[in-house]
């Protein structure tokens, strides 16, 4: 590995700030090892073709690794094919493209985040009441595992009965209108689970509006979801790091090229962050700490 080596980012979307943390992860610790990074980004937030078509940029300037959190599970393909071809070796983060060629996939448990999630929200209210979920965005490979995580939890309070569910595609607008549409015909619920801090947004957006309030249990654990926790609008916000996956990505993906055997998954534990651990959050991905590579390896679950 010379100290040109390349390593070409590809995220999602510029709006959902989980991914500034994941941008910023992966170049911090590309930085520490004095490697260079180049980014790409749909302008179209989570858009497939889009996405594809950045590969392929990123391809044309034969990055050392690739680092890609990507749009969908089985719509990438033939871009990904032409990623094994050009023999850069790909490391992802937030969820796995199938069949995978990754070195290193890094993410978490989806469905138990969201069982925990679920859970929270169902004992904070009593065991009683009336809930309504957002979920993700339908091409995302978190959003279906999260979906049957949050169901799965409530399944255990008979007193919980869930309203209705609706998508938000990981967006604040689109969460807003879906709810607001939801609001119009059903009232306010007791409680909301959104599968993303970014649609928690636009959830208060409509609750603002009406001066109203409802309990929302969200995730990421966004600076801007830390922020709603501390002033009461989130009870609490699953921490899906990914600033820290993206990192670690990076970090595998440096090791790689040094020759060393890196983990084929590394998973991070499910944390929910609410007013009782905020400290470690509540500053701005810049000045948050990530999860250590040696602590992965250790606690983390490695295939």
């Amino acid at each position: 590995m010379s100290a040109n080596s390349l390593v070409a980012i590809i995220t999602k979307n510029r709006t959902n700030s989980a991914y500034v943390g994941a941008r910023s992860g992966a170049d911090r610790v590309l930085s520490a090892h004095a490697l260079s990074s180049v980014h790409f980004v749909p302008e179209k937030p989570d858009d497939i073709a889009e996405q594809c078509g950045l590969v392929r940029q990123a391809i044309k300037l034969r990055p050392n690794a690739m680092v890609l959190a990507p749009a969908h599970a089985t719509k990438m393909t033939e871009a990904l094919e032409e990623v094994h071809a050009a023999g850069i070796p790909l490391f992802c983060v937030v969820s796995e493209p199938e069949p995978s060629s990754a070195v290193t996939f890094v993410g978490s448990d989806d469905w138990a985040l969201a069982r925990d999630m679920a859970t929270r929200l169902a004992k904070h209210l009593g065991e009683q009441g009336d809930i309504v979920i957002i979920n993700g965005h339908p091409d995302a490979s978190t959003s279906a595992p999260r979906a049957a995580g949050f169901r799965e939890g409530l399944a255990a309070f008979p007193g919980i009965t869930i309203c209705a569910e609706r998508r938000g595609y990981y967006q604040r607008d689109p969460a807003a209108e879906a709810f607001e549409q939801l609001v119009s015909a059903q009232g306010v619920p007791d409680g909301v689970l959104t599968a993303n801090d970014f649609m928690a947004r636009g959830v208060w957006d409509v609750l603002e509006s009406r001066e109203t309030s409802s309990i929302v249990v969200s995730a990421n654990a966004t600076p801007e979801g830390v922020s709603m926790i501390k002033d009461g609008r989130i009870l609490a916000s699953a921490a899906f790091d990914a600033m820290s996956m993206a990192g670690l990505a990076a970090e595998a993906a440096v090791r790689y090229l040094r020759g060393e055997i890196v983990p084929r998954s590394m998973m991070l534990p499910a944390i929910l962050v609410d007013q009782d651990n905020l400290e470690y959050w509540d500053r701005p991905y810049e000045e948050r700490s990530m999860y250590p590579w040696g602590d992965a390896l250790a606690k983390c679950v490695v295939a």
